[in-house]
């Protein structure tokens, strides 16, 4: 997913009044679409929470946003299928145009461009952007000797620039943005390369510093520092790390790790043990119900409640679709009044799918459906979700294919719905067991895959495990 430009432009636009900490946005390409603004929770993750809401009016193309904040964040702009980044400081207002994505149509948000009005020179947003386009200059200007060899002596000049440049600045985000945007130039290319710079560059970096939970440059240089996994420790180390693990021991876990001399610090030790735990998940198969065992504890226990909150996080995010954890939760329109989850369906196991009716696969697919349907639904519910924009050709498709019986709603553009069970491409599938839990994803398609595997065997399975003295063949009620 490519970065989202930020630009400053001044247009002649016609904006309202403000109040404290308020976002007022031209979106004439959105017309009538809601727009969410959004936060991250943490930078481990990258776990969005929504921090506001508005619509883009009809009368004017604008929107309105209000939030309240007492420290500088990165915020998301989201409208439909397309995005864009600013960072919003406590009590400042925005002027923005939010402009259509030149991006192909697909089913993971593309990025476009937010234009700033009237946007002051001290401004958080300002001074990324003019910090970017220095180093851009001086990149250019020094292209050649970096490119042979040069770049980390050139990179220690522009370092010593910027210092001198904002010695003056009073904002504590800005020059923490600055400075892990050069350390994490320093660690990509090479200034760590070997132990006497690792230690060098925590010194400069690490030690002396707090951990800026919300500085997405001082995360993301934090995250790379700390890289190596449980496996890549000294033999002691490891074996005394997966004693700690098959003990589930989040204490005994961090008394180990304390032996590194970069993780003295127990709140960042804990925030990188935490990281650790989520990468070995998806490693260490054997132990993965003891790293859930120890993220409830920490999530629990925590030195910090940020560390809380991203073990919580983690652990939301590694069993995320993996089979035996909680399936997504889902709230599908039955009617203006009624709300179907997966409580409806508890005691079935669920076939849930996302389709278009534009998509050739996904129709094939439906009439497949329709016909396990009569073989299986004493058992087996299906669910089928339409992913179409517009809601008339859902509409149509209903009228054209009356025999479809089973549950089919419109969820149109749900970003959050088809974020939450990772839809990136159409048709998509999975299987619920009768508790709400997951039982596969992605589960097989109705129609034959290369291997000729389809879902009715998985769904023919069940049903015999379920009625035990019944002769029953695949194909047959």
């Amino acid at each position: 997913m490519k970065k989202s430009l930020i630009v400053i432009l001044f247009f002649a636009l016609s904006f309202a009044g403000f109040s404290q900490n308020e976002i007022v946005g031209y979106a004439p390409e959105f017309i009538g679409q809601d727009v969410t603004l959004y936060t991250y929770q943490d930078y481990v993750t990258m776990n969005r929470i929504a921090i506001g809401e508005g619509k883009v009016r009809e009368s004017d193309s604008s929107f309105t946003i209000t939030v309240e904040t007492n420290s500088t964040i990165k915020g998301i702009v989201e409208i439909g299928r397309v995005e864009a980044s600013l960072y919003i400081a406590p009590k400042s207002d925005y002027k923005i145009y939010f402009a259509g994505s030149t991006e192909p149509a697909s089913y993971q948000n593309s990025q476009t461009n937010i234009y700033f009005a009237d946007l002051d020179t001290s401004d958080i947003n300002y001074m990324v952007l003019q910090y970017h386009q220095w180093f851009e200059t001086f990149v250019a200007y020094n292209e050649k000797p970096m490119a042979t060899g040069g770049f980390l002596a050139y990179l220690d000049t522009f370092k010593l620039y910027a210092e001198k440049a904002y010695k003056d600045v009073d904002d504590p985000f800005f020059i923490t943005y600055v400075r892990y945007d050069i350390a994490e130039m320093e660690q990509t290319y090479g200034g760590n390369s070997n132990s006497e710079q690792r230690l060098q560059t925590f010194l400069d970096y690490i030690e002396p510093f707090p951990i800026y939970y919300e500085n997405d440059r001082y995360m993301k240089f934090m995250l790379a520092f700390y890289d190596k996994e449980f496996r890549e420790y000294l033999p002691v180390t490891e074996a005394a790390i997966m004693t700690a693990i098959h003990r589930k021991s989040p204490t005994l876990l961090m008394q180990t790790l304390k032996s590194d001399v970069f993780l003295a610090n127990p709140k960042l030790r804990e925030l990188v043990m935490v990281d650790k735990l989520g990468k070995a998940f998806y490693r260490e198969i054997h132990y993965r119900p003891n790293i859930i065992a120890i993220l409830d504890s920490v999530s629990l226990q925590a030195k910090s409640q940020v560390n809380s909150t991203v073990a919580r996080n983690v652990k939301r995010y590694i069993t995320n679709l993996e089979p035996g954890y909680p399936a997504p939760a889902i709230s599908l329109n039955k009617s203006s009044e009624e709300k179907v989850t997966w409580e409806n369906y508890r005691g079935k196991f669920v076939y849930f799918n996302f389709f278009a009716t534009w998509n050739e696969r996904s129709m094939n697919d439906m009439e497949i459906i329709s016909r396990l349907v009569p073989k299986y639904d004493e058992d087996i519910a299906f669910v089928s979700v339409c992913t179409d924009k517009d809601s008339s050709t859902f509409a149509a498709f209903k009228k054209q294919y009356p025999e479809y019986e089973w549950d089919i709603y419109y969820v149109g553009e749900d970003e959050n719905l088809m974020r939450s069970f990772k839809v990136t491409s159409i048709p998509n599938y999975y299987l619920v067991d009768q508790d709400g839990f997951i039982f596969s994803a992605p589960a097989l398609a109705p129609s034959p895959n290369g291997e000729y595997e389809s879902v009715e065997k998985t769904l023919f399975t069940i049903k015999k495990a379920l009625h035990p003295q019944e002769k029953i063949r695949v194909g047959e009620k």
